[in-house]
């Protein structure tokens, strides 16, 4: 067993804008300059109207966070931004058209400095009768699924038309709601996809968004080669991964006959090693005639969101070493149920196997 920095195991890690008003009280235009000598500079902080949405900017000179309060006579809503960022940008929701709201901004950095704005905003007049559909996100996406996100200007009903080659398969959700989400699964790896989604009000009215395209990921590969052992040699036997893409944890199960082989140790490969490999760990039971490795890889973050891993591509994840006891077929094999990977969501990551012959001679 391989110790790193820190003892943690696989299922550990499972389980063009119109300026509306500058913030600033009683509707001042904010900052122009530092606030003093040791306090926080806050470079601009502002409501604007973009594509019929409000958000609320912000730039301070250190990463902040943030909670914004607003509502139309008193503080009723409340958005919490916990990542610290060197600059913000929040869309309000929940917000009516032509309505005036008020709206409090604090901001604080890591120094437990602080600063606070506070004014108003009028919303715009909505521009067309029907749901306008906005933000159209595509994310977490694997071999097999993806979660689709979009939002639209009054509350309507979640339709989302998907096809490879034409829109022919459809989610519908009748509940009225200004945030929608589909997660599309039983997709098929390494596919484009195009999407369109729909929103209909309660007046009738459909809203059209854009078609899009997105690509499921490519189903990840496990394997190892053929392999000669002599009695009493011990050979380092490669496991290699191919077509990885941001992985953050894998799960190698391999049966074998028992007392063909012993299993001496798991070793850490250059895919591994090379690519932020954090902790790996394995449980070999030589005379029940299996073993398990989990490892593990540092996750890169922006902020507090998880963007990725260095793990992509291809190569030698691991070596079992294995040293010759009786002669024959060793029958290894790897085990489906226990053979998978995790991405930085801790969503599943199915793997084609693929076991080579091994065999012990005299």
């Amino acid at each position: 067993m391989t110790k790193h920095h820190a003892p943690l195991l696989l299922l550990g890690l499972l389980l063009t804008g119109t300026l509306l008003l500058s913030c600033g009280s009683g509707g001042s235009s904010g900052p122009a300059g530092p606030i003093g000598p040791g306090e926080l500079t806050v470079y601009y902080c502002r409501v604007i109207e973009r594509e019929s949405e409000i958000h609320v900017e912000w730039a301070a000179d250190a990463a902040t966070r943030g909670e914004i309060r607003y509502g139309r006579t008193s503080f009723t809503n409340l958005v919490n931004i916990p990542a610290r960022l060197d600059t913000h940008d929040v869309v309000l929701s929940g917000l009516d058209f032509n309505t005036r709201y008020i709206y409090r901004v604090n901001i604080f950095d890591s120094l437990d400095r602080s600063a606070e704005f506070t004014g108003d905003f009028t919303t715009p007049v909505k521009s067309t009768p029907e749901p306008i559909i906005s933000g159209l996100t595509v994310s977490s996406i694997t071999e097999t699924s993806a979660r689709i996100n979009w939002r639209t200007d009054e509350p309507a009903t979640t339709i989302l038309y998907y096809g490879v080659t034409t829109l022919s398969d459809s989610v519908t959700k009748d509940s009225f709601a200004l945030q929608h989400e589909v997660i599309l699964t039983d997709l098929i790896p390494s596919t484009s996809y195009r999407i369109r989604p729909e929103a209909v009000d309660s007046t009738n009215l459909r809203g059209f968004g854009r078609d899009s395209l997105f690509t499921t990921a490519t189903r990840m590969t496990v394997s190892f080669p053929d392999t000669t052992i002599g009695i009493g040699d011990t050979v380092r036997l490669p496991i290699w991964i191919t077509n990885a893409q941001d992985l953050a944890a894998l799960r190698l199960g391999i049966s074998f006959t028992s007392g063909t082989v012993e299993v001496v140790a798991v070793d850490e490969g250059p895919f591994y090693t090379n690519n932020g490999g954090f902790i790996i760990f394995s449980n070999i039971r030589n005379s029940e005639g299996f073993f398990v490795a989990d490892l593990t890889w540092t996750i890169q973050y922006q902020g507090n969101q998880r963007i990725g891993t260095a793990a992509d591509g291809s190569g030698i994840v691991a070596y079992a070493r294995l040293r010759g006891v009786d002669s024959g077929p060793v029958e290894a094999r790897f085990r489906a149920d226990s053979t998978f990977g995790l991405d930085v969501f801790a969503q599943t990551r199915a793997c084609s196997l693929r076991a080579g012959v091994i065999e012990v001679q005299p």
